[in-house]
C-alpha cells in the first residue's frame, strides 16, 4: 500500500511487438546466431599467433576454402580462440558472423535453422523443412548458399561428429568460411578438413595469462611456477588468475596459492567460477566428464575406468608404452572387478574412445640407440590429478595395485636401459599416489617394492643418475612409512648411500653411510653382516673423497669380518680385496696393490669364473696396479684383455666398461701411442657425459687425461680448453685440495708450458 503526499499524474506506454515464432516444431529457439554463445575472454589471447593468422587469411582469401577443425583437449581454449577469430573477423567487416552451438542435436537443429532464418528463410519453408517436405539442411545451406554477404559459420563444441554427419550439417560453400571447435581428433569426417591442433601454452605464454589476469600477485619468476604447476593448461590459468584477482578479505599471492594448491587442484580452481557459472565446461572439475558422457553414449563406459587406471601412472612428458596395456596384461589384474569393469578385450576399443575424445594422445617415441620408436599415450597431469582425486575411496587402492601389477610384468628377467627409463616415472607417480590414506598399507609396501626393485635395477647397469632419484624417493617414502630408523628406512638409506657415490656425490654418501653404519653398529654390533656392508659402502665414498688411509683402515676390518663369515672365495669378500688393492695403490703402496689384486683375479676366476662380472671388475683393478708400478709393458695386454671382456660382459657404455677403457688410454699414452689413446679418451669423455654427466669426477677424469695426451702429441693449443674445463669442474665438484684437483692442475700447467709463446712485433730501430 502506497500513500501520495501530492496529485499524482499516471501515464500509461504500452508497446506492442511481433510474437517470436513459437513453432513447437522448432524446439528452443536461440536468442541469437549473430553473436557467440561462450564466455567473454578474460584475458588477452596468448600464443595463438600463427594460428589467428591461418585462420583470418582463409576468411580474407575469399570463401570456399577447407573447413578449419580447431582440435583439443578439454579447456584448451579451442571455443575461445574461435570467438576471438569471430569478433575480430566481423568487427573488421570481413564477414558476417553465424554461431552455432553444436553440442546436442536438439540445440544444433535449433541454432541451424536460426541460421537459415538469418539468411532469409520464410516462416512457410522453415515449417516445410519441419514436416519434412524439404531436407532441413538443404534448406540452411540453400540460404547460406545464396547468402549476399560472405559469411564465418562456426559449429562449436561439436565433441560428437556423427551428430553433423547425420544431419548432413556440415558442408562447403562458395559464400562463406566454416570453422568447427572439437574435442574429437579421429573422426572419419575430419578427412577432408584442415585440422589444427590446440594444445596447452608454452611456459612464457601461460605465466602471462596468470600476469595479465593479477598482475600484482607476484614476481614473473612466481607465474612461471604457478604455470608450470597447472600444466600450463588455458582454463585452470584463467581460473587461477581470476581466483588471485578477485580476493578482497584476503589477499593471495602467486606463492600462497601455490602453497594452498592439493594434489587435486580441482576444487580451489572452481571456486574461481562465478555463482551463477553451472556449465561442466566453465568448472574445471568436470569439464572431463563431457568427453566421459560422450563415450558412455558411445557404449563405452569402461572408459572410466581406463581413465582412472591411467590417472595412477605419470603425467606427459612422460610417456607410458602401450604394451604396458596389453589385454593379457591387463587381464592378469583384478580390473574386470571394478566398477565399471575394464577387460582386455574391451581395452582397444576404450582407448581408441580416449584418444579420440582428445583425453589421452598417441605418440611414438624415439627409441635408444638400436631399438626402434615407442608407441606410447600421453595424458594431462591436472587431468590425471583431478581423475585421481575423485576416485572412490574403495576403489583407489585396487586400481594403484593394478597399476603396480603392469608396472611389475614389463619388468622381464633381463630387462634393457629403456624398458627402465620408461617405467620409472610411472613406479614413482604410484608411489606418490599411494600415500593417499585410502590406498592402504599393502599397496603402499607394493609401490615402495617396484621403486627398489627398479632403484637396484638401474644401480647395477651402472645408471646412477635415474637410480639416484628412485632411491632418494624410496628413502624419503619408507622413513615417512615406518619410522627412520627402523630396519626398512636405514636399509634404504644406505642404498642412497650407494648411489650417490656411484652419481659421483661422494660428500652427501659419506654423511649418508656414516649414518647408517652408526645406526647398524648400534643396533647389530661391529660385525655384523649389515655393519660390515656399511662399512664398505662408507670406504668407497672415502675413496672418491681421496680420503684413501681412513677407507683403508676400514676395509681392512671388513676384509676380517667377511673373510671370518664367507670364507675367503665369497664374491662379497674378493669385492673388498679389490676395494682395498685400491686404497694402497693410491697411497702409493703398488707391490702389495699388486699382489693382493692378482690373488683377487686367482680366486674370483677359480670361484665364479674367468668372464663372470665380478672377475672382469677384479681384472681391471689388477691391470690398475700393474700400470701404476709403470710395467707398461706387462700393463697393456691385461689392459686389453679387460676391456674386451667388460664390452662383452657390460656391454659397451657400462661405467666399468668406460673405466676399462680409460685405463688402457692411460698405459697407450705411456708407450707415446698417442693416436689411440686419444681416440679412446675422446670416446670415453664423450660416453661418460652421457651417462654419468659432465660433472661427475670421471668425467673430468677423463678430460684431464685427454688434455695430457694432446699436450705429449705436440697440440698443446687443442688440450688447454680440455685442461681449463676439467680443473674448474674438480674445484667446484670435490674441491680445490682433492687429489683429483691436484692432478688436474699440474697438467693445466703443464699443458699452459708448452704452448708457444705469444708472438711480439719487433721494434724497429732508428
Amino acid at each position: 500500500m502506497f500513500q501520495a503526499q501530492h496529485d499524482q499524474h499516471i501515464e500509461e506506454h504500452h508497446h506492442h511487438y511481433p510474437a517470436a515464432p513459437t513453432h513447437g516444431w522448432l524446439g528452443p529457439v536461440p536468442h541469437s546466431v549473430r553473436v557467440p554463445l561462450a564466455a567473454e575472454l578474460v584475458s588477452a589471447l596468448r600464443d595463438r599467433s600463427e594460428l589467428r593468422d591461418i585462420l583470418f587469411r582463409a576468411i580474407s582469401d575469399g570463401p570456399g576454402g577447407l573447413v578449419h577443425v580447431l582440435q583439443g583437449m578439454a579447456g584448451c581454449g579451442k571455443t575461445a580462440l574461435a570467438r576471438h577469430v569471430f569478433t575480430e573477423a566481423v568487427q573488421a567487416g570481413e564477414v558476417i558472423g553465424l554461431w552455432v552451438d553444436a553440442s546436442s542435436a536438439s540445440s544444433l537443429h535449433a541454432f541451424m535453422l536460426g541460421v537459415a532464418a538469418d539468411r532469409g528463410a520464410t516462416p512457410a519453408e522453415l515449417e516445410a523443412a519441419h514436416n519434412r517436405v524439404r531436407p532441413v539442411a538443404d534448406l540452411v545451406w540453400d540460404y547460406l548458399d545464396r547468402s549476399p554477404e560472405t559469411w564465418l559459420l562456426v559449429f562449436d563444441n561439436a565433441d560428437e561428429p556423427r551428430l553433423l554427419q547425420e544431419g548432413n550439417w556440415l558442408r562447403r560453400s562458395p559464400r562463406g568460411t566454416v570453422l568447427v571447435t572439437t574435442r574429437d581428433s579421429s573422426s572419419e569426417l575430419w578427412q577432408d578438413k584442415l585440422p589444427h591442433q590446440v594444445g596447452v601454452l608454452p611456459l612464457e605464454a601461460a605465466a602471462q595469462v596468470l600476469l595479465d589476469l593479477a598482475p600484482d600477485a607476484g614476481r614473473p619468476e612466481d607465474f612461471e611456477r604457478l604455470a608450470q604447476r597447472l600444466d600450463r593448461h588455458p582454463l585452470a590459468l584463467a581460473l587461477a588468475g581470476r581466483h588471485l584477482r578477485r580476493q578482497l578479505l584476503e589477499r593471495w599471492t602467486v606463492s600462497d596459492y601455490l602453497d594452498r594448491l592439493p594434489d587435486d587442484p580441482s576444487e580451489l580452481l572452481d571456486k574461481a567460477a562465478q555463482p551463477t557459472e553451472d556449465h561442466t565446461r566453465i568448472r574445471f572439475s568436470t569439464t572431463w566428464q563431457l568427453s566421459l558422457d560422450v563415450l558412455a553414449r558411445q557404449d563405452l563406459p569402461d572408459a572410466l575406468t581406463m581413465l582412472r587406471l591411467l590417472a595412477c601412472f605419470a603425467p606427459m612428458p612422460a610417456p607410458l608404452p602401450l604394451t604396458l596395456l596389453a589385454p593379457a596384461a591387463l587381464d592378469s589384474t583384478a580390473l574386470s572387478r571394478l566398477d565399471p569393469p575394464l577387460t582386455g578385450e574391451r581395452a582397444d576399443a576404450v582407448l581408441q574412445g580416449l584418444i579420440s575424445t582428445s583425453l589421452v594422445s598417441l605418440i611414438d617415441v624415439p627409441g635408444d640407440r638400436g631399438h626402434r620408436p615407442v608407441l606410447s599415450l600421453q595424458t594431462h597431469g591436472l587431468l590425471l590429478d583431478t581423475v585421481s582425486g575423485q576416485i572412490p575411496s574403495g576403489t583407489l587402492g585396487d586400481l594403484l595395485l593394478c597399476a603396480i601389477a603392469l608396472l611389475d610384468g614389463a619388468l622381464s628377467d633381463r630387462p634393457d636401459s629403456q624398458d627402465l627409463r620408461l617405467i620409472a616415472p610411472h613406479a614413482l607417480a604410484v608411489l606418490r599416489r599411494s600415500r593417499a590414506e585410502t590406498a592402504g598399507t599393502h599397496t603402499s609396501r607394493a609401490a615402495l617394492e617396484l621403486v627398489r626393485r627398479l632403484r637396484d635395477l638401474h644401480y647395477e647397469r651402472g645408471e646412477f643418475t635415474p637410480a639416484l632419484e628412485l632411491a632418494t624417493h624410496a628413502a624419503d617414502f619408507s622413513a615417512t612409512m615406518f619410522n627412520s630408523y627402523s630396519t626398512e628406512a636405514v636399509d634404504d638409506r644406505y642404498a642412497l648411500g650407494r648411489t650417490h657415490t656411484g652419481a659421483g656425490r661422494f660428500a652427501e654418501a659419506e654423511a649418508q653411510l656414516r649414518a647408517v653404519l652408526t645406526t647398524r653398529e648400534n643396533e647389530f654390533g661391529r660385525d655384523d653382516p649389515r655393519t660390515l656392508d656399511a662399512a664398505h659402502a662408507l670406504g668407497i665414498a672415502l675413496y672418491g673423497l681421496g680420503q684413501w688411509a681412513e677407507d683403508e683402515q676400514l676395509l681392512r676390518h671388513v676384509l676380517a669380518g667377511r673373510e671370518s663369515l664367507l670364507g675367503p672365495y665369497d664374491p662379497d669378500t674378493l669385492d673388498v680385496c679389490a676395494g682395498l688393492a685400491d686404497a694402497l695403490g693410491e697411497q702409493g703402496h703398488w707391490e702389495e696393490a699388486e699382489a693382493l689384486a692378482r690373488t683377487t683375479v686367482e680366486r674370483s676366476a677359480a670361484s665364479l669364473g674367468e668372464r663372470h662380472a665380478r672377475t672382469v671388475v677384479n681384472r681391471l683393478t689388477h691391470a690398475w696396479a700393474v700400470a701404476g708400478r709403470e710395467a707398461w709393458d706387462r700393463a697393456e695386454p691385461l689392459a686389453r684383455r679387460t676391456l674386451q671382456d667388460a664390452e662383452q660382459v657390460f656391454g659397451p657404455h657400462h661405467p666399468r666398461t668406460l673405466a676399462a677403457c680409460h685405463l688402457l688410454a692411460t698405459v697407450l699414452r705411456q708407450l707415446s701411442l698417442w693416436t689411440e689413446a686419444e681416440t679412446l679418451l675422446r670416446a670415453v669423455a664423450q660416453a661418460r657425459e652421457t651417462v654419468l654427466g659432465s660433472t661427475h669426477s670421471h668425467t673430468l677424469s677423463s678430460l684431464t687425461d685427454l688434455a695430457a695426451v694432446l699436450a705429449d702429441a705436440g697440440r698443446a693449443a687443442e688440450a688447454e680448453p680440455l685442461a681449463v674445463k676439467a680443473h674448474e669442474g674438480y674445484v667446484r665438484t670435490l674441491g680445490p685440495e682433492h687429489p683429483r684437483t691436484e692432478r688436474s692442475r699440474t697438467v693445466l700447467t703443464t699443458v699452459r708450458a708448452a704452448l708457444p709463446a705469444p708472438h711480439t712485433p719487433e721494434k724497429n730501430t732508428p
